[in-house]
């Protein structure tokens, strides 16, 4: 069986209530980023949520090219 887990980074504003901020940034550490579906609750299953991944990929791949530049 495969599973594809979702959700279970929560993305939000502080520590004491979430994993990740709105990019995707780990809170308290430094550099490190999850980038993809799991900061993604979820759709119930009624809809595929590829695209939305794709979308939370694009947008922290954006914020880390503008916070540290080209490699």
């Amino acid at each position: 069986m495969f599973a594809h887990y979702m959700g279970t980074c929560r993305m939000g504003t502080s520590a004491s209530d979430s994993v990740v901020d709105t990019f995707g940034a780990v809170h308290d550490t430094p550099r490190l980023y999850t980038i993809g579906l799991g900061s993604f609750v979820g759709s119930g299953g009624a809809v595929n949520p590829t695209l939305t991944g794709v979308a939370l990929a694009l947008r922290c791949a954006d914020h880390l090219h503008a916070k540290f530049g080209a490699a």
